[in-house]
């Protein structure tokens, strides 16, 4: 084929492989996606038309892709938002039910589905899904401490109670060969009584506590009354007041503890 064909006219010339653009001045062979030639530096005006034909092809081949891409992209958006909400709503509900573990785990848990949902989808991570998260641990630790704090009160209020209940049991045992009933004896026996039953279907002893027996004793054979016992049944609550009745078999016992006469 003769080489000057090649380079008139377009400048265009067939090769085994195909269209191959040939340098109009030159006749030098186009490299492959350039309108220039590398010899003599002329821009060709076919080559580059040919390849703005190829642009907007690949452009318009590659639209239904970058469309599927978009609504992706959005839909990822969506969710990643609506996931980072959740995680606030979560977090700012801890503040409410800071006794309960679980508004404090869903904070969290959301805020990681968030984080993973905007990494996937290539999208920043909402502010208020972070915002969320603090919150979340914040309560979360709050909890924790919370409950750290009552198990040792409550194991506090257990050794106290078995101690008091070990030097009540000493008391009612230096009055044991006394068929009399006094009013230490009395006192010991009620609140003994207290400690281990409970009161008015309380029965967290635990909490009992500033026990008063200044009441007066009245004994009337083998039966006794004392009146004006008082005592807390809660850290927060107001005192009360009992009545405890007392029997005599081979030993004073409480027979009953109410707040009406024990009616001798």
């Amino acid at each position: 084929m003769d080489r000057g064909w090649l380079s008139s006219g377009a400048g265009v010339g067939l090769t085994l492989a195909g269209i191959m653009f040939t340098c109009e001045r030159c006749g030098a062979g186009l490299p492959p996606n350039t309108d220039q030639c590398a010899y003599c530096g002329t821009v060709s005006a076919a080559a580059r038309a040919q390849l703005q034909a190829d642009a907007a092809r690949l452009l318009h081949a590659s639209a239904p892709l970058a469309a599927q891409v978009a609504i992706a992209r959005r839909v990822a958006q969506t969710n990643t938002e609506q996931t980072a909400t959740r995680s606030l709503m979560w977090g700012l509900v801890s503040f409410i039910f800071i006794c309960l573990p679980f508004p404090s785990v869903l904070a969290i848990l959301a805020f990681s589905r968030a984080q993973r949902l905007a990494r996937e989808g290539g999208i920043a991570l909402p502010t208020r899904a972070r915002v969320g998260l603090i919150f979340g641990v914040l309560t979360g630790l709050g909890f924790i401490a919370l409950f750290s704090y009552m198990c040792v009160d409550i194991h506090a209020n257990t050794v106290r109670v078995a101690a008091r209940k070990a030097e009540l049991v000493q008391i009612a045992a230096r009055h044991q060969n006394s068929p009399a009933l006094d009013h230490e004896l009395a006192c010991a026996l009620a609140e003994s009584s207290l400690l281990t039953d409970g009161f008015a279907g309380n029965t967290d002893v635990n909490s009992f506590h500033d026990f008063e027996c200044a009441g007066a004793l009245n004994v009337q054979k083998d039966r006794a009354e004392l009146r004006d016992f008082k005592l807390r049944t809660s850290s927060t609550g107001a005192p009360v007041t009992a009545t405890i009745c007392f029997k005599h078999g081979s030993s004073w016992f409480v027979e009953r503890v109410g707040v009406t006469s024990c009616e001798l």
